[in-house]
C-alpha cells in the first residue's frame, strides 16, 4: 500500500508540474494564417520588404502592406485581424498581454474572442488611438489624403483617445476622428460592406473550430502547443 501511494504521489507531481509548465508565460506572435493576393513583409520596419509566405510569424515593429485587390489575415491567440485591399499596418507591440497595432492607411477589422483581465488591444492612427474594453467585432478606417479615422464598433466597447478628449463608443456606434487635434463626429453604424462580410463568415467559422467547447480558450502566456498565436518562450 505504501509503494501505490508513493507512486499516486509522484504521478500528483508530475500533473501538477505539466500544468504550471502549461500555464508559464509565454511570447505571443501574429501568425499569417491566411493571405490573398499581393502581401508584402517589412521585417522590424526597416530594410527591404518581402513578399510574405503563408503560416509565416510576424512580432513587434514589423509592417504588413497588402496591395490592390489583395487581403491577409492574422491570429493573435485571443483575437484575429483581417487587413482589406491596399492597407499598411504596423504591429507596435505584440507580447503575453497586450497587443498595440497602429493603421497607417486603408481598413482593418479586428475581432477579439474574448479580453482577460489586464490584457489590452490597442489600435492607434495619426488621429488618436482606440481602446477595446470588451470582447467584440471593431472597424478601422485610415484615410490619409484626408487625414481622418473611422472606428465603427459593430459589437463590444471600447475607448477612443484624441488631443481634445477621451469619449467610450458602444456597439453600433461610428466616431470619425480628423486631423491630429482629433475631432469627433459620431454616427450610427453603417451597412456592413463585401469586407465586412467576409470577416463575419471567417471569425464565426473559426470560433467554432476550438476544442473542449470553449468560446474563448486560452489566455495571454498559456503555452498550447501547435495552437497559432501563442508561442513558447
Amino acid at each position: 500500500m505504501n509503494v501505490l501511494r508513493k507512486y499516486w504521489v509522484v504521478l500528483m507531481l508530475l500533473l501538477c508540474g505539466a500544468v504550471l509548465a502549461t500555464a508559464a508565460p509565454a511570447g505571443r506572435a501574429a501568425f499569417l494564417q491566411y493571405l490573398s493576393g499581393t502581401v508584402s513583409i517589412q521585417p522590424r520596419g526597416t530594410g527591404p520588404w518581402a513578399k510574405a509566405a503563408a503560416n509565416s510569424s510576424l512580432g513587434p515593429s514589423d509592417n504588413v502592406w497588402t496591395d490592390t485587390a489583395s487581403r491577409a489575415e492574422l491570429n493573435l491567440g485571443t483575437g484575429l485581424v483581417q487587413l482589406n485591399s491596399q492597407t499598411s499596418l504596423t504591429l507596435v507591440n505584440v507580447d503575453p498581454a497586450s497587443v498595440q497595432l497602429r493603421l497607417n492607411q486603408g481598413t482593418l477589422n479586428v475581432h477579439v474572442r474574448h479580453l482577460f483581465g489586464g490584457e489590452i488591444y490597442e489600435v492607434d492612427s495619426r488621429n488618436g488611438s482606440f481602446t477595446v474594453t470588451k470582447s467584440g467585432d471593431y472597424r478601422f478606417d485610415v484615410d490619409p489624403k484626408t487625414d481622418t479615422t473611422t472606428v465603427t464598433v459593430w459589437k463590444g466597447e471600447g475607448t477612443i483617445s484624441g488631443e481634445r478628449k477621451t469619449m467610450k463608443v458602444k456597439a453600433h456606434q461610428q466616431v470619425r476622428l480628423s486631423g491630429i487635434t482629433a475631432a469627433y463626429e459620431e454616427k450610427h453604424t453603417p451597412s456592413p460592406d463585401g469586407f465586412d462580410e467576409w470577416c463575419r463568415a471567417r471569425n464565426k467559422r473559426q470560433d467554432s473550430t476550438y476544442p473542449y467547447g470553449y468560446p474563448y480558450p486560452y489566455p495571454p502566456g498559456v503555452v498550447v502547443y501547435g495552437r497559432p498565436g501563442i508561442w513558447i518562450r
